[in-house]
């Protein structure tokens, strides 16, 4: 049954050829790949690690691994960042190099950003992998070349001490690939589409309340909203849960090693009918900030 599925899977992975962001549990301590407003929110050069390993135990699930970093430049009016990611799910390999610039704004009580981010996206796919039900079929005695194609996004962002609201849409170009030859186009109705925002609740001088919450829209899919609340411990620890609706629950924890550097981990437990095909999703975050600048924030910063 599990060949079945995993069948399934990966074809319609290759028929569709549908624009898809991959999702990450702890996304709210890295918005630069969704949002490339987000760059030099961190008031610092910002340096994020993020690894995640998807339905465990299901064979050609997701497995994503990103690296991005950002800072504020020319006296904190502009922020610049970069984003790389090597995404594997079935035959399929993705990755993407994007560079983030966003003009900043400074208001009376936070900040307003305006961000675009532009780069390639790679794809290449290892179709001769794929054991067919007929043999020597045409579609998969080949594997496709390692084949690149232009993206560009969007996005705003406004924060403060202690929230903030972010929308974008990060992959504005629909690539679509036909044997070893990608195209290209604008597709409006095609977008995926990005609206997050956090609040920190102080509730005494050890303790405070973390909430967030993201709202996807992808064409061709239901709007998938997800909220979380995390309890910060002395601004060292810290831990919470996640509600992906029709999709999985998610714990996290976190530690605050330094006032730097910080590492956080999550599981995500299936709520979908992939449940009795997998034992679940993990993921690891490391984040490093190298030095703040703006005495106004506190350290560390918790978005």
């Amino acid at each position: 049954m599990k060949k079945i599925i995993l069948l399934l899977f990966v074809t319609v992975c290759f028929l569709s050829k549908a624009q898809f962001d991959p999702h990450f549990t702890q996304y709210m301590y890295n918005e630069s790949f969704i949002n490339p407003a987000y760059a030099g929110s961190h008031d610092a050069l910002s340096l994020t690690a993020l690894g995640r390993k998807q339905w465990v135990g299901f064979n050609g699930a997701p497995t994503n691994v990103t690296f991005s970093g950002h800072a504020p430049v020319a006296n904190d009016k502009l922020g610049i960042g970069l984003n790389f990611m090597n995404e594997s799910i079935g035959v399929m390999k993705r990755n993407y190099i994007l560079v983030n610039c966003a003009y900043r704004l400074k208001l009376k009580t936070g900040k307003f950003c305006f961000g675009i981010q532009g780069g390639v996206n790679g794809f290449s796919e290892n179709l001769t992998n794929v054991n067919t039900i007929q043999t020597n079929d045409n579609q998969f005695l080949q594997n496709t070349t390692l084949a690149f194609a232009p993206n560009v996004g969007a996005g705003m962002y406004y924060y403060t001490k202690n929230w903030y609201v972010g929308f974008s849409t990060p992959r504005m170009l629909i690539n679509t690939t036909a044997g070893t030859s990608v195209s290209t186009a604008f597709i409006a109705p095609s977008l995926s589409y990005y609206l997050t925002g956090g609040y920190v609740f102080t509730l005494n001088n050890d303790y405070k309340l973390k909430t967030s919450a993201m709202l996807k829209l992808a064409a061709g899919a239901p709007i998938q909203p997800e909220v979380n609340a995390h309890v910060i411990m002395k601004d060292v620890f810290w831990i919470g849960a996640t509600y992906r609706l029709n999709d999985a629950v998610a714990a996290i924890i976190g530690y605050q090693a330094t006032p730097q550097f910080r590492i956080g981990y999550s599981y995500d437990y299936t709520l979908s009918k992939l449940q009795q095909f997998n034992t679940g999703s993990h993921e690891i975050m490391l984040n490093y900030i190298f030095k703040y600048k703006n005495k106004n924030f506190s350290s560390p910063r918790f978005f």
